[in-house]
């Protein structure tokens, strides 16, 4: 399976890290009675072959949730709190099984590793004290904490090892998804560009007083602008006159990332830069220089290098992606199966 990134073990944890400002506003719901649809939950709510799952939790998956729906800017007002709470519950059950399953298997996570993970959540917030404020608004220890990325850990070790492990996905898989994909991996066309810039200040206009200021700050912006314009005419003519791009862009340009490098902006799709540039740029043949440019920025001159055309991107190129991608899908797949099996052969008390 894939790694799980920190920020992602924070849900799988349920200790609240993904918001840990957000988190902060939940502290009164978390310290009021646990109730579903107005119900008191009980401090069991479910049995997995005798190991007890706590409506402690139940909360704390559902309070992950609702802070997890808030960062997507999802509404879950509308939505069902039993039906939301069984699905949660039916997930903490099948975890727990794996997790049954993974201790059966012997799998061990040594204490290096769990301290690596909870250095990682830990690095997710500003300072120590909001961590263990979202702790505590989540009603999780250390040891608690501990406990869940154990628990987790062991579960992935158990369903590389038994379920990832034994899934195949053949070539022909792999072409039959490119073939059925190929608009995901169109590359757009793009243009490698060089330039030359040079620039003139904002207008200032708003920030002067009054109208004797403000008619000031025009006459200098104006003269400012104007021997701007004359600073990149003189940098067409002398590119007129046979002078080479680079030597021009080392000599006028203003831009400090790329005068040096004669001008070489390299390659850009159209969304990546001025509309002014873009609109001029589609129009150059390659090698052709373009006539002075102006833009809210200033004045350009542009060159168009080299043009790659909108393309669908090679099947080799994507194979690991698409292969990765279609690996994940087969082991969900193959897990959910695997679970359904064993859950009929447990013993599963709900009591919600």
């Amino acid at each position: 399976m894939n790694p799980v990134s920190p920020i992602n073990r924070c849900l799988l944890y349920a200790s609240g890290c993904l918001i840990s400002l957000s988190v902060m506003a939940f502290n009164a719901e978390c310290a009021s009675e646990f109730t579903i649809n107005g119900k008191p939950v009980p401090k069991v709510v479910a049995e997995v072959n005798g190991t007890e799952l706590s409506s402690d939790l139940l909360k704390r998956e559902m309070i992950a949730y609702q802070l997890l729906a808030n960062r997507q800017g999802r509404n879950i007002e509308t939505e069902d709190e039993a039906k939301i709470a069984r699905g949660l519950l039916m997930k903490a059950i099948d975890d727990e099984l794996v997790y049954q399953q993974g201790l059966k298997q012997n799998i061990n996570i040594d204490s290096a590793t769990i301290e690596r993970e909870l250095d990682h959540i830990q690095s997710q917030f500003p300072d120590k004290k909001l961590f263990l404020a979202a702790l505590a608004a989540q009603r999780l220890t250390f040891d608690v904490l501990k406990k869940n990325i154990k628990k987790t850990l062991v579960k992935e070790a158990f369903v590389r090892a038994s379920i990832a492990s034994k899934v195949q996905v053949h070539d022909d898989k792999v072409k039959s998804f490119y073939d059925k994909n190929k608009a995901t991996f169109i590359k757009p066309v793009t243009f490698k560009v060089s330039h030359i810039y040079v620039s003139i200040p904002a207008s200032g206009d708003g920030e002067a007083e009054s109208l004797e200021d403000r008619a000031k700050a025009k006459e200098i912006l104006d003269w400012v602008k104007s021997e701007a314009r004359k600073k990149i005419n003189l940098a067409s003519f002398a590119l007129k006159s046979g002078k080479t791009f680079t030597s021009v862009a080392k000599e006028f340009s203003e831009d400090p990332k790329t005068f040096d490098k004669g001008g070489d902006l390299g390659f850009m799709m159209k969304n990546q830069t001025l509309p002014e540039i873009a609109s001029a740029m589609e129009k150059l043949k390659l090698g052709e220089i373009s006539d002075v440019i102006e833009s809210s920025l200033g004045f350009h001159i542009i060159q168009l290098m080299e043009k790659k055309e909108s393309h669908v991107i090679a099947l080799d190129q994507v194979k690991p992606e698409i292969l990765n991608h279609l690996l994940k899908l087969e082991t969900e797949k193959q897990l959910k199966i695997y679970l359904s099996g064993l859950r009929k052969i447990s013993e599963i008390k709900i009591f919600i």
